[in-house]
């Protein structure tokens, strides 16, 4: 096992769980708009994720991580109360990933 693989081992207990943690930092709107805040290059560092919350990708969480991003994303708005305007305005500005 290589050094990559033994680091994800110990953060991620299950193989889905780093799936799911993926997904959304990378294609989730909410997330990428978050992240946009800090990120002024194409260098990204471990403080630009400074804004994104942490979430639970247990089983048991609030969230249903196997929908589609759409569908999270609309969980994510909802969590965190955010207004139709700000919803606007991150759908308006934040381009899908493809």
């Amino acid at each position: 096992m290589n050094n990559e693989q033994q680091a994800k081992n110990l953060v991620f207990s299950k193989e889905q769980d780093f799936s799911d943690r993926t997904k959304v930092t990378k294609q989730s709107l909410f997330a990428r708009a978050l992240l946009s805040i800090l990120k002024k290059t194409q260098n990204v560092t471990p403080g630009n994720f400074a804004y994104i919350p942490l979430q639970d990708f247990t089983p048991t969480s609030d969230i249903y991580w196997s929908k589609s991003i759409f569908e999270i994303d609309q969980q994510l708005y909802k969590k965190y109360s955010l207004t139709p305007d700000e919803i606007k305005f991150i759908e308006t500005h934040v381009k899908e990933m493809e």
